[in-house]
């Protein structure tokens, strides 16, 4: 999805005449100075061009008026957001982390059909509104990249105990009758140091969702927690799983009311409570994900030769596979093995052996080969959704509870890579 050089050129002289008109009041810039830099962060070098294109599209995706106001309580966060955003692409690259151009492109036509138009179309409506689609196509290389990154440098240090498993089922069933929270949040680190700074950006964020920008997207762009890949939405919440600042102010939050900013452990939440219920341990489950699936059928008691066959033949096909779409492009190497599509079906009707690689395992990354009472898979899981995070399950509590250690990890590796970067703003 890379434009032709000349059509590149024809784009930044229409784009560099808008940007005069359009961020004018941000900055007295004439058309020559579109590629102004705003900042530099370490090596990387982040454009008035590119913040205008990444300001468009955070308008565009939150479905936000294109307004003197609107844009100047954006542009602190977003600068920051896009600092942040070049931290993470920069480690992902010192660490080798592959992300395959058919994953971003599957993203791509993903968000397309979202939108009910056709790839081409969606990328001729970027355009119309002066955003190249490689700026989206770079933005989705660095969110997969970091989660990618997240899951193989940090993974292994979650522990999860059994007596943690314990304590949280524990305090479910002694919460049965209580309320619980479905809840979407934004978060912004005040690991920088800014405190000021920080709150303002957030207090800028709320004011723009009172006034009707959609708050997945917001959180998609802005949120510096794991949450944000999801829109912000982090399912069924107990008040007793949250920062005490924040429940306090979830407990009295009427249902699509948005609150905060609220000084929370690390930073900054805005929060929004879509709707409560009382807890049933009885009616909660794990959720659904969608998986591929390339399969050797085997007997329960079949001969340790033919599950090392299986295995070993899963073994080569597994570095090849970056994404759900690569399964289909393997599967002809894969015989005797099956390749299909389970669809989206409930984690607790998958075998229990796979569950957790549902639960668990990155977006696009395949499992290892699983042993199943029918055979030897290796499973991707393309979506997820639908789930209740506190689902009577010792499986999904040990994934919330991971989770949960795993976002307090990932944003001290990113508080880590700011505090060694050189950063020059020059806005």
């Amino acid at each position: 999805m890379t434009m032709s050089m000349t059509k590149v050129r024809a784009f930044l002289i229409g784009t560099a005449c808008l940007l005069v008109a359009v961020v004018t009041p941000l900055t007295q810039a004439s058309a020559q100075d579109a590629l102004k830099i705003v900042a530099v962060v370490n090596e990387d070098v982040i454009t008035e061009l590119d913040l205008f294109m990444r300001m468009r599209l955070a308008m565009l995706s939150a479905k936000l008026s294109d307004t003197p106001e609107t844009r100047q309580r954006l542009l602190p966060t977003l600068l920051r957001t896009m600092i942040d955003e070049r931290l993470k692409a920069q480690e992902a690259k010192r660490q080798g982390i592959p992300v395959a151009a058919t994953e971003i492109q599957r993203r791509i036509d993903d968000l397309a059909k979202r939108n009910n138009v056709t790839t081409d179309q969606f990328a001729q409506t970027l355009e119309s509104n002066g955003i190249l689609i490689d700026v989206l196509a770079d933005q989705i290389k660095t969110e997969v990249s970091w989660a990618r990154l997240v899951q193989r440098r940090l993974r292994s240090q979650v522990k999860i105990t059994d007596e943690e498993i314990d304590q949280a089922l524990a305090a479910l069933q002694a919460a049965q009758g209580q309320t619980e929270f479905r809840l979407s949040q934004i978060f912004l680190s005040s690991a920088s140091g800014d405190e000021v700074s920080v709150q303002q950006s957030a207090q800028r964020l709320k004011e723009q969702l009172e006034q009707g920008a959609d708050f997945a997207a917001l959180a998609t762009e802005f949120s510096q927690d794991q949450g944000a890949i999801r829109g912000g939405d982090w399912g069924w919440v107990r008040l007793d799983m949250l920062d005490p600042p924040v429940a306090q102010v979830v407990q009295v939050l009427p249902p699509g009311q948005v609150g905060g900013p609220i000084r929370g452990a690390g930073g900054y939440y805005v929060v929004l409570v879509k709707a409560t219920r009382i807890i049933d341990v009885t009616t909660v489950s794990a959720g659904t994900v969608e998986m591929e699936q390339i399969f050797w059928s085997l007997s329960s008691n079949a001969a340790e030769s033919e599950v090392d066959s299986a295995i070993s033949q899963a073994n080569t096909l597994i570095p090849r596979v970056q994404s759900c779409g690569d399964m289909n492009t393997v599967a002809p190497d894969a015989k005797p093995g099956i390749h299909r599509s389970l669809g989206n079906v409930l984690v607790n009707d998958l075998p229990v052996e796979v569950q957790p690689y549902a639960l668990n395992q990155p977006i696009g990354e395949p499992s290892p080969p699983v042993r199943t009472a029918r055979g030897i898979g290796i499973y991707v899981v393309c979506n997820r959704g639908g789930g209740d995070n506190a689902a009577l399950s010792r499986v999904s509590v040990a994934d919330r509870l991971g989770r949960q250690r795993l976002d307090t990890l990932a944003r001290g590796y990113l508080s880590d890579l700011r505090r060694a970067a050189v950063i020059d703003i020059r806005l």
